[in-house]
């Protein structure tokens, strides 16, 4: 087989490759329950689909459901850089979804229950009541628990979303065809994922408004508020960053050499990158990690545990040293997690790729 042969297989194999991973989107979409969130096809640099950058007037409505109506792509934004509108709009179904999840079980009286996600794995919620929660009126209950059961959806989406991005890095494929190692800790996922969970609880408590509805213009107003830009601005600074951010232009050729692990752990927020020269003198604008702290105001304790039944779970649980039977708990086993992911990171791409540097803008 002469050398040209072999490149035309090679070609032939990629697009064989296409068409499987096509199909199988079709079927995904079709097949997934409208009660939970589905999976949105997220944008990000060296997709085998392509880089998607619309502008930022049309990217439709958001709709919980599949819907032509809802536009997904990469926009760029003065305040907050890179934006995946994908994964805003997932991560704010995630938080509608969880907040239904625990507010049907917090008017059951359930202590105990567990709901899954998208990925796999199995949440499991330990909740512990009130006193006197059975003596209250139920209307005080129901508007509580409407309060509480936000607070815990915004949460433990967020949660879900950070997970997910642990999964990935270890090979976890959505799909269950290509590793999505690729697109983890990519430096846009972090604040959208934390900015999506933000929007859907404003939604939530827009009494005036359906979800889908008040999403739309959310994210609207949010997008002008952090200054949001042409798509030939955010094609401009997708260019920039190409070759020193990431190499390569087709997904098993793209090498990411920059990622971004602030997912909130430290301090509670979630700082954006922002593209050198993209717009001279921008300050970025952080997005709040959403605590429990009115739950504890209403007198209710919440435990949540993450039982993984991905066939990465053995390499995340050598890491934490933990056997088969025990569960992930996230606010013990995240930080311990993130910092040998950091460990990896930097043994493969060196000190400064949680550093969102270019070297004609050093900083």
């Amino acid at each position: 087989m002469t050398d040209l042969q072999k490149k035309l297989y090679q070609v032939k194999k990629i697009s064989l490759s296409f068409v499987l991973f096509s199909t199988f989107l079709v079927i995904l979409s079709g097949c997934q329950s409208p009660k939970k969130p589905r999976l949105r096809v997220g944008a990000y640099f060296g997709a085998p689909t392509g880089m998607p950058f619309p502008e930022p007037d049309k990217i439709g409505s958001h709709r919980f459901v599949k819907s032509s109506r809802e536009k997904n792509g990469m926009v760029y934004t003065c305040r907050a850089g890179f934006i995946d509108i994908g994964h805003v709009r997932e991560a704010a179904d995630r938080a509608a979804y969880v907040q239904s999840e625990c507010y049907r079980n917090i008017m059951e009286n359930q202590k105990h229950f567990s709901y899954q996600v998208i990925e796999p794995s199995h949440y499991h919620v330990t909740l512990t009541y009130p006193d006197d929660w059975s003596m209250w009126d139920n209307d005080d209950q129901k508007e509580i628990a409407r309060e509480v059961s936000i607070q815990m959806g915004q949460s433990f989406a967020h949660t879900s979303l950070i997970w997910h991005e642990m999964l990935t890095w270890f090979g976890f494929s959505s799909m269950g065809i290509f590793p999505e190692n690729i697109s983890s800790f990519s430096w846009e996922d972090p604040y959208s994922d934390l900015l999506g969970t933000q929007l859907a609880a404003q939604a939530m408590r827009d009494n005036q408004k359906r979800f889908d509805d008040a999403m739309t213009e959310l994210i609207g107003q949010t997008l002008e508020t952090l200054e949001v830009q042409p798509a030939a601005v955010a094609r401009r600074a997708a260019k920039r960053v190409g070759g020193e951010w990431f190499t390569g232009g087709f997904y098993f050729f793209v090498d990411m050499k920059k990622r971004n692990f602030d997912v909130g752990l430290d301090d509670g927020q979630v700082t954006p990158w922002l593209v050198p020269g993209i717009c001279p003198d921008a300050e970025p604008l952080p997005c709040l990690k959403p605590n429990l702290e009115i739950l504890t105001e209403h007198g209710f304790e919440v435990t949540l545990e993450i039982r993984p039944i991905e066939t990465e779970k053995a390499k995340i649980y050598r890491i934490l040293k933990l056997d088969g039977n025990q569960t992930i708990q996230p606010a013990v086993h995240f930080p311990v997690l993130l910092e040998a992911i950091i460990k990896q990171a930097v043994e493969t791409y060196g000190p400064d790729v949680q550093k969102p540097t270019l070297k004609e803008f050093p900083l």
